[in-house]
């Protein structure tokens, strides 16, 4: 699933810190190809975007010519106990699964089961504005419905078990944010919607559908719906940071938020094997994939930047397909070059640092022949703060930093998710870490937006010789419902 990733910037907000400890596996000897890709390079680069964040693990695989050309796993699949990442371990892919459930109604399209312009109020015709809101506009983010869980931190109802009935009529029966068709917002909300449609159609479980329609057919043996339940010891352990502190366990989100939206979990080669069928046409007919990989359109001739469970772009020239996954403890980055026969999947168990991506732009330009672009620096952007910044909002960003870094946090300023997200454990890394830093020589606004009655704000911190950000998001009432520090690697 994933929250407030475009505000953020997250390549912007990658970690630094001490490194673990790092060490790799040795790659597949079934899928490597040492003349196609620069082995050596790859693993510096890997080697170096772990260090450099502090992310436990990655596992990576790389398709060239329609196959699996190069798979390794670098670094700890756990760190306690100490277990070494490999390429077997499954890793949760976050929203890369939004593709997979998108896959699973254009199947259903392929055989007439149902349209892409066929309206919402066919299977649910509570929701708002269903009969005016059609299956395409769901799968491309245009609908308006609401979006669950776009806040940085798992709200207190997040670590419970719900249905996703009961999400989709928390949800989707709220006004819209939008008229349909006339915007594109990212809503995990449609992609509950899309595997319950899914779910109707079909008369199967979407588990059980895309296991036995997708999965199976294109050899994802490790690919399995998590569900709330803690991996098996084989697989990659999800890891979170407090600012710039230890490596801490990530908390489990409950069953029933990800259907859909999220939740699969799998070796790095099995959503490689995807990609390939993605490349190969596998699964849909040719109409469907062209639907899927077109941008979808909005009114008055515009587009939006998404298909249909796939971001479409394009990187020097070559046509791409592309999709973050961000899950609590994980993040994944999955890139589909259709032109060039090619793909990349990076996953890692850290939901800091953007590692993920660090590694795949490194790939990206080694097979596809790119230069480097240059690094920017954020210190020298002053042209990009934020002018209207009232000097109440900014004293409570400067009081909640502080309070932070004392140790001293007035509970009061928060709402009941933040009190949950700042355990003891929380409060003391935030001030192991950031008290030594001393008061910043700049505390500035970048960004700020409403989004779901909420302020949310970007802040950059600058000391002599590095900078931060801050995410804050403030409640109508004043209360802090977000505070969340970042440092750039």
């Amino acid at each position: 699933m994933r929250g407030f990733v475009g505000l953020v910037a997250a390549g912007a907000l990658a970690f630094s810190g001490s490194a673990v400890s790092q060490s790799f596996t040795p790659p597949d000897p079934a899928v490597l190809d040492q003349s196609v890709l620069d082995q050596g390079a790859i693993d510096q680069g890997v080697m170096a975007a772990l260090a450099q964040r502090g992310v436990p693990s990655a596992s990576i695989a790389v398709v060239r010519g329609g196959k699996i050309v190069f798979a390794k796993a670098y670094g700890r699949r756990s760190v306690s106990p100490d277990r070494p990442a490999t390429t077997a371990a499954r890793y949760n892919i976050g929203s890369v699964s939004k593709q997979m459930t998108a896959t699973a109604l254009l199947m259903l399209v392929d055989e007439g089961k149902l349209s892409l312009d066929d309206t919402v109020d066919h299977w649910m015709p509570e929701l708002t504005q269903a009969n005016r809101i059609t299956v395409r506009q769901v799968l491309s983010h245009t609908a308006g419905y609401k979006s669950f869980f776009q806040g940085e931190f798992l709200p207190i109802e997040g670590h419970r078990a719900i249905s996703p009935r009961a999400v989709a009529d928390r949800w989707a029966k709220q006004p819209l944010d939008f008229p349909p068709g006339s915007e594109w917002s990212y809503s995990n909300t449609d992609y509950t919607i899309a595997a319950l449609i899914v779910e109707r159609v079909s008369g199967r479980p979407l588990a059980a559908f895309l296991r036995e329609r997708i999965f199976a057919p294109l050899g994802m043996t490790s690919a399995t719906l998590v569900a709330g339940r803690p991996i098996s010891a084989q697989d990659a352990r999800g890891y979170t940071r407090y600012a710039l502190g230890p490596l801490r366990p990530a908390p489990i989100v409950g069953d029933g938020w990800a259907l859909g939206a999220g939740g699969l979990s799998m070796s790095a080669t099995d959503l490689a094997r995807w990609d390939i069928g993605v490349l190969h046409h596998s699964l849909l007919s040719a109409k469907a994939y062209a639907e899927q990989q077109t941008a979808a359109p909005l009114a008055g001739g515009k587009t939006a930047p998404y298909g249909l469970g796939v971001f479409v772009d394009e990187v020097g020239g070559h046509r791409r397909l592309e999709h973050p996954g961000s899950e609590h403890g994980y993040l994944t980055e999955n890139r589909i070059y259709p032109d060039d026969d090619a793909a990349i999947v990076v996953s890692v168990n850290g939901d800091f640092g953007d590692a993920q991506n660090a590694i795949a732009d490194q790939i990206e330009q080694l097979i596809l022949g790119l230069p480097a672009p240059p690094k920017p620096d954020p210190r020298r952007a002053r042209t990009a703060v934020d002018a209207a910044v009232r000097p109440q909002d900014l004293a409570l960003a400067h009081r909640v930093f502080e309070q932070l870094s004392s140790g001293t946090l007035d509970r009061r300023l928060l709402t009941a998710d933040a009190n949950l997200y700042f355990t003891p454990t929380a409060v003391a890394d935030y001030r192991a870490s950031l008290g030594p830093l001393g008061a910043p020589s700049a505390f500035e606004r970048l960004r700020s937006l409403k989004a779901d009655g909420q302020e949310v704000s970007v802040y950059r911190l600058m000391w002599a010789d590095q900078w931060m950000a801050a995410v804050m998001r403030v409640d109508p009432d004043g209360r802090v419902a977000v505070f969340k520090v970042f440092a750039p690697a």
